[in-house]
């Protein structure tokens, strides 16, 4: 058997580059490893290591015990009667965890027991890796997990479900694009508007002594719309709050960030519409602006598309806490694996001068608003 260092080196560092995740932000392609990239490679692969002529083919996609997607498993065949395979797996410093070439050699999910076999034969399975010896496999449509020995596995299978229960918080609602990535979603649609002032709430407390997530979110909003002064912030930021009818805390609140005191402010989520219009009227703008309890998704789409911003809010079920964030966009995405369907809103926080990933699941609230801005 031949084998060239320098060209497997090369042809890793390679593959390394292609199974390197990356989101591109606002477009409707997310960079990952396809099945037709994998048997390249394989192709590849094979060309260098061995001294008969092969083929690459049936690439299988593997994923680890918590669902997320480390690789792929392709066959080698010559002359239609199979030869071995080769382990791609991100797991491993090297991305070639193991490969085989001799003839009649099955796949690693192919030679542990015959309900494998049966199982591995049939169309959408993914090879799922316990550890570096031991391979199952799973069919997520009929929700069927057999370990290496055909026994129904233990193990705690998350595609597609990296959640369970109510978050008590708002900083467990948020999700990675990297981790829904290592999931299995592609993205099928989305959108992202630019263009918005966001002080993050440690500036707010020390320029202003005062924070509400609400009064954030309508300047973040306001500020797409017209020209602010972010050195006047003070100023503005106390006029949307007096429009707006928010009312501050008696009992100062202690931020531990900056440690400083300051006056938490409480907003009637109704207030946010007329107050944003009136604001952006004074400086000349004309805008159309409106509210509405229990929203859908969709409601924020439709904004989105037509190139505007919104402002979601929402109560938490299991802890009632209480939050408004500005909505710069949405993602729509699907599991490649299960075609589960994640909708989401692309959202400015207020903590973070970031935009992240909100997940419109409305069961863990007790209520959620939408506040909506049209020219």
């Amino acid at each position: 058997m031949r084998y060239s260092r320098k060209v497997i080196v090369g042809f890793i560092v390679l593959l390394a580059v292609l199974m390197s995740p990356r989101l591109v932000f606002g477009d409707d392609d997310l960079v990952r490893v396809t099945p037709q990239i994998a048997v390249e490679q394989a192709q590849a692969f094979f060309d260098d290591v061995s001294d008969e002529p092969v083929t690459a083919c049936d690439p299988v996609k593997m994923v680890n015990s918590d669902g997320e997607s480390i690789g792929y498993i392709v066959r080698a065949k010559r002359d239609d009667v199979n030869y071995g395979y080769v382990v791609f797996d991100s797991e491993r410093s090297w991305w070639i965890s193991e490969y085989c070439l001799a003839p009649n050699a099955p796949m690693p999910i192919e030679n542990t027991s015959d309900e494998i076999a049966l199982l591995a034969s049939q169309d959408d399975i993914v090879a799922l890796k316990f550890d570096e010896l031991s391979f199952g496999i799973a069919d997520l449509d009929n929700n069927v997990v057999l370990d290496e020995k055909g026994c129904r596995s233990t193990a705690v299978f998350s595609v597609g479900n990296s959640r369970s229960g109510s978050p008590g918080r708002f900083e467990d609602v948020f999700v990675l694009p990297k981790d829904l990535y290592k999931q299995g979603y592609v993205i099928d649609a989305s959108k992202t508007i630019s263009g918005m002032i966001t002080p993050t709430q440690s500036e707010v407390i020390k320029e202003t002594g005062t924070y509400a997530c609400d009064v954030s979110a309508m300047f973040a909003v306001s500020s797409h719309y017209v020209t602010l002064n972010r050195l006047k912030l003070p100023d503005l930021y106390h006029e949307l709050w007096q429009l707006s009818g928010t009312s501050g805390d008696p009992n100062k609140s202690f931020d531990q960030a900056t440690g400083l005191y300051f006056t938490q402010g409480r907003t009637p989520s109704p207030n946010a519409a007329p107050a944003i219009k009136e604001f952006c009227a004074r400086r000349g703008k004309r805008l159309e602006t409106s509210f509405a309890w229990y929203p859908s998704w969709d409601s924020f789409r439709a904004t989105a598309d037509s190139g505007n911003l919104s402002i979601f809010s929402g109560t938490l079920r299991s802890s009632h806490d209480a939050h408004a964030m500005a909505v710069a966009g949405y993602v729509a995405m699907h599991n490649t694996y299960s075609n589960d369907k994640k909708y989401m809103l692309v959202v400015w926080d207020g903590w973070f001068n970031q935009l992240r990933f909100l997940p419109y699941d409305t069961t863990i609230y007790i209520s959620h608003e939408g506040t909506y801005c049209g020219e």
